[in-house]
């Protein structure tokens, strides 16, 4: 397989280097996180002796960004290259084009990408196409809301959080803002999910600790709100645990909101479905996450705005077509459900499809679906491939709660 960036080469037309090259095989990955990069990861190991196979993976950015630690770097914990890997030196013999996707054609069988200073385009052809390209922000249609609220989905929203914190503290502390600090300081997370409680734990630690070092502010005028739709948060890991972490929280000094939702913002002021009212300059939407456009665009059937797959993870009514992770409904045949999109089976769902597109090139036997936390966790002790030493590998069994929380409770999730 060929090493060469394909989108370093032949710019001057609307054709990618990939579909003009002799490769009989072009196999198409959309996405770079979890799903996208272990595929491309699993891809060149079964077909690195193949020389006949073309792997491109495409993605908006260039490195692979660890998301559950996010909320780390947004409270200042950790600096941003510790939660992020370059592309190139994770894939030896995958191609990568950095840029924006802007069609899927599936009668076409190409990929339309954006980049460079003109965004001109390239047309990507493939043989196979492996679609893991994530979800997108879902603010319910909320008034209000997609205007002034902030999410932690990426790095410049890890970082542009981090900002936000520090430029309120000092301003907060100026003598101007006497009246305003209250305001200044009260921090409202919306989603009582993994991400919502995480960050809403890093900013209330981050700020407490900060505000010694201002002379003209107390503890008092610090409020960290977390506001869930659900009777506990964190119901991910069951009633139990989610008690057992409310209780931390709020021994925190953060105050806990449940069985409400948010139903507008106006200006600094959040409206709640009990009718309550809170006047923050700063909210943090962790409430739940919406098809991507793409995806939603694609004529394939669909539950929940995910594209339905079979037990291989294929679209049977579009041959040569793959999808995983939040961009797929696979069935779980133990509970008659689907499986869930997380990262833990995004990462499985990436390794399965990747085997059977191998299997389809190679004259192989496909393999089902199927994941078991049993499996899950030894196939965890494996993944020193992302080259992130200690920071990837425990990040990658933080969602097994018996290793999710701290010693001394949430504090830092």
């Amino acid at each position: 397989m060929n090493q060469a960036e394909n989108h370093d080469e032949g710019c001057g037309g609307t054709e990618d280097s990939a579909s003009s090259t002799d490769c009989a095989n072009r196999v198409l990955i959309l996405g770079g996180g979890f799903g996208g990069i272990y595929a491309a990861i699993e891809l060149e190991r079964a077909l690195r002796a193949r020389s006949d196979v073309s792997i491109t993976l495409v993605s908006r950015d260039n490195y692979f960004l660890f998301t559950p630690m996010l909320h780390e770097v947004a409270a200042s914990d950790l600096e941003m290259n510790t939660i992020v890997n370059p592309l190139r030196k994770m894939l030896r013999r995958v191609n990568t084009f950095t840029g924006n996707i802007e069609t899927i054609n599936l009668e076409r069988r190409y990929v339309a990408v954006t980049h460079g200073f003109d965004r001109h385009v390239h047309e990507l052809s493939y043989d196979h196409l492996i679609i893991a390209l994530g979800s997108s922000t879902n603010f319910f249609g909320l008034p209000g809301v997609q205007d002034v609220a902030l999410t932690i989905k990426t790095l410049d929203d890890a970082i542009e959080l981090r900002n936000r914190l520090i430029t309120h503290l000092e301003e907060a502390n100026s003598e101007c803002a006497a009246g305003q600090r209250q305001p200044l300081l009260t921090f409202v997370v919306v989603g009582a999910g993994f991400a919502g409680v995480e960050t809403l734990g890093g900013i209330n630690d981050f700020v407490r600790e900060a505000v010694c070092f201002y002379p003209n502010l107390t503890p008092e005028f610090v409020r960290t709100i977390l506001i869930s739709s659900d009777e506990f948060i964190l119901p991910e890991l069951g009633k139990k645990l989610g008690a057992y972490a409310q209780r931390k929280l709020a021994a925190r000094g953060v105050e806990i909101i449940t069985s409400t939702r948010v139903t507008a913002v106006s200006g600094s002021m959040v409206e709640l479905s009990d009718g309550r009212k809170i006047l923050a300059t700063t909210l943090i939407w962790a409430a739940g996450n919406a098809p991507n456009p793409l995806v939603a665009a694609l004529p394939i059937p669909k539950s929940g705005g995910r594209i339905l797959v079979n037990e291989y993870l294929a679209v049977n009514e579009v041959p040569g077509v793959w999808a995983l992770g939040d961009c797929a409904s696979i069935l779980d045949h133990k509970t008659g459900g689907f499986y869930p999109p997380t990262a833990q089976h995004a990462i499985r769902e990436a390794r399965c499809a990747a085997r059977n597109v191998a299997a389809e090139i190679v004259g192989g036997k496909k393999k089902p679906f199927g994941f078991q936390a049993s499996t899950a966790r030894e196939e965890d002790a494996s993944c020193s491939r992302l080259d992130a030493g200690s920071v990837f590998c425990k990040g990658l069994r933080m969602r097994d709660c018996q290793t999710y929380f701290h010693h001394d409770g949430i504090g830092r999730l």
